[in-house]
């Protein structure tokens, strides 16, 4: 049999993945062949929230699987974005970030894997074969054989073979959260990471050859937001595609509270398709994901949403807000300048955001610029 390890850093699918692959793309997962971890896997174990369900603790267990090698090649995709930023050929530092980035961004999937995973004080759970995406999901109870103690961070771990050679993030925390209190969803680019998103040239350049920058004020501001509302429950919810997830966890990890980065579950492995997954049905994923938050997993918290006028973020908590009376008590959304000023006088245009808040009382939204204008705001919230 003709396994991946047999192959090694080639990053090609087996018979089996590749299999795996064309079954899942034309809507007949049922027919996949799971497969077990290889040597040479790279795994994202995901962050996760862990809630109460019907008097047990639940979360959803999320991995993602590449083959490690894959993406080691990227000359076209490096040279088409050093093309559209303008790079220099002697500016080698940039272009080896750039490299390094779109290794990450080029990986290429895996279909069908399958992977147990270590609870800590418990016992190991499967999870199922990952799909067309790569990635793999489901919300299940938690065994726990110690029960820990709520805002506690519990250790998960892939179980992996014993020779393994891969790589990724093979361990990860989970959150446990009580079903009261409060609970923030965030939104990342243009909020609390400088993107520029209205410009496809400064959108590469922060997202492939630089540091990534935090808004200014923002780390501070949820810093405090972080002690005022008691330690909330924190979501990063981001359209950006899952490629960048070690990026944008690591990021969030410096800069902010703890909290659970939602990132799309699409693999974008071109400069278009990036473009596209910050640009397209954005409303539509944000929506379905804040439903599963405020709507399954945490229905009794109170929500603080806070985004930004660059995408879709004022009528996405807005149908939020009308959807689950009495949920949403703040929304704060930041109004981004100096990218371009065409599509700004679109997106911050007063008409815009009085249409997209029709039917939210005007004590519960607030537009600002420097994250300075919502001082006290965050005090307010516990009157």
């Amino acid at each position: 049999m003709v396994t991946a390890s047999a192959i090694p850093g080639t990053g090609h699918d087996t018979w089996q993945d590749l299999w795996n692959r064309v079954t899942s793309n034309v809507g007949l997962r049922v027919l996949n062949w799971p497969t077990n971890i290889e040597d040479s896997d790279l795994i994202w174990l995901h962050t996760t929230t862990a809630f109460r369900k019907n008097e047990e603790w639940w979360a959803e267990f999320n991995a993602s699987f590449f083959h490690k090698n894959s993406g080691q090649h990227p000359s076209d995709f490096v040279a088409e974005v050093a093309s559209l930023i303008g790079l220099t050929e002697d500016d080698n530092e940039t272009r080896e970030m750039v490299t390094k980035r779109a290794e990450l961004f080029l990986r290429k999937t895996i279909v069908g894997r399958r992977l147990n995973v270590q609870i800590e004080n418990g016992k190991v759970v499967q999870l199922p074969a990952s799909g067309s995406s790569g990635i793999s999901a489901k919300e299940m109870a938690i065994p726990f054989n110690v029960v820990p103690t709520a805002d506690n961070l519990v250790k998960i771990s892939a179980v992996l073979p014993p020779h393994f050679k891969g790589g990724g993030l093979v361990e990860t925390d989970m959150k446990m959260v009580e079903p009261e209190g409060w609970a923030v969803i965030s939104d990342i680019d243009d909020t609390i990471k400088i993107t520029d998103t209205l410009s496809m040239k400064e959108l590469l350049i922060h997202t492939f050859a630089e540091d990534p920058r935090p808004t200014p004020g923002f780390p501070d501001f949820y810093t405090r937001l972080d002690g005022v509302l008691n330690k909330p429950a924190w979501f990063y919810l981001s359209a950006s595609p899952y490629n960048l997830y070690p990026f944008l966890l690591s990021f969030i990890k410096e800069h902010y509270p703890f909290g659970q980065p939602i990132l799309r579950d699409m693999s974008w492995m071109s400069v278009a398709g990036l473009i596209a997954s910050v640009s397209t049905g954005t409303q539509e994923y944000k929506t379905m994901e804040m439903r599963r938050l405020i709507g399954k997993w945490l229905p009794k918290r109170k929500y603080v949403c806070i985004g930004d006028s660059t995408q879709t973020d004022p009528e996405s908590y807005a149908e939020m807000y009308k959807a689950f009376p009495g949920a949403i008590k703040a929304i704060w959304i930041r109004v981004v300048t100096g990218v371009d000023e065409a599509e700004e006088k679109k997106k911050n245009s007063l008409d815009r955001f009085e249409k997209a808040f029709e039917g939210v009382p005007k004590e519960i939204w607030k537009t600002f610029h420097q994250v300075s204008e919502l001082e006290g705001f965050a005090e307010r919230l516990k009157l």
